[in-house]
């Protein structure tokens, strides 16, 4: 087996980074709606509002938690050239290597793996497992698997999948600098019972003026939604794929004893 290789270094170090992938992302793909200027804002009224400084520093430590958390599992549906495609698998932010099964109704799943430029699918080997219990480790060690660049402005699947990894990195945000752009709280809520702030990402990586502003200041225009908790550790992440049109979300969920860097080196060294 021939993993994806690509570059295993930070590629940028604000949050805004995000919102560049989401934008990328099939932004010249028709049958986008309009954006909800109210999406995700809170019924009570009040929010959307600036971040305050206690949610603004949790926001920074987000990615830098994702890093340090190393593997994480990671579950979301897109669709993507009319397929409606269910991504179940991990995703190890330290080493930049993700493993998934990715299947569509009445069909098993394909294999796939990436990196931050990367992707590689292999045929299915079987069923989904009912469980949700992520693709077979170790992988498939053959030569059935087929390896490409990972290419965000030509499928959506590849578009969350490099949004993915940018939704870590191995140092902090910074706060002052988030507090002041235009990411805004937008409400409370939870995620599999655990409390969460749901974020509008900032769109740009500068101070936002509301007197020489073009864009608007409820977050309507954000790309990209974070749902963070009391430490800092994203659960849910939105996007909306070419900066218009529905969300996606994408799940997150701790992994604990899953190693995939190691997975895909053992298996590549024993073949």
């Amino acid at each position: 087996m021939t993993p994806p290789t690509g570059p295993r270094t930070r590629r940028l170090a604000h949050a805004t980074a995000l919102a560049a992938v989401a934008v990328l992302a099939l932004s010249g793909c028709s049958g986008d709606a309009e954006p909800d200027a109210a999406a995700g804002a809170s019924e009570s009224g009040d929010g959307p509002r600036p971040l305050t400084g206690d949610e603004a520093q949790r926001l920074s430590m987000m990615r830098y938690t994702n890093y340090t958390d190393g593997v994480r599992a990671v579950r979301f549906e897109v669709v993507d050239n009319g397929r409606t495609l269910t991504v179940d698998g991990w995703a190890d932010f330290a080493q930049h290597v993700g493993y998934a099964q990715v299947g569509e109704a009445g069909a098993d799943p394909e294999l796939v793996a990436w990196t931050l430029s990367g992707f590689t699918s292999h045929a299915p080997v079987g069923p989904a497992d009912p469980d949700g219990g992520g693709p077979p480790l170790p992988p498939p060690d053959d030569a059935a698997w087929t390896s490409s660049a990972l290419a965000p402005e030509q499928s959506r699947l590849h578009a969350v999948l490099a949004l993915v990894f940018q939704a870590a990195s191995d140092r902090p945000d910074n706060p002052l600098l988030l507090q002041q752009t235009d990411a805004r709280w937008l409400r409370s809520d939870e995620v599999g019972g655990v409390a969460v702030d749901v974020v509008a990402g900032p769109t740009a990586d500068r101070a936002y003026d509301p007197a020489t502003a073009t864009g608007a200041a409820d977050g309507s225009e954000a790309t990209v939604r974070y749902w963070v908790d009391e430490q800092g550790r994203l659960l849910r992440l939105e996007t909306r794929l070419g900066g218009a049109g529905d969300w996606t979300t994408v799940d997150f969920a701790d992994a604990p004893g899953v190693d995939v860097a190691g997975a895909f080196l053992t298996t590549t060294a024993s073949g």
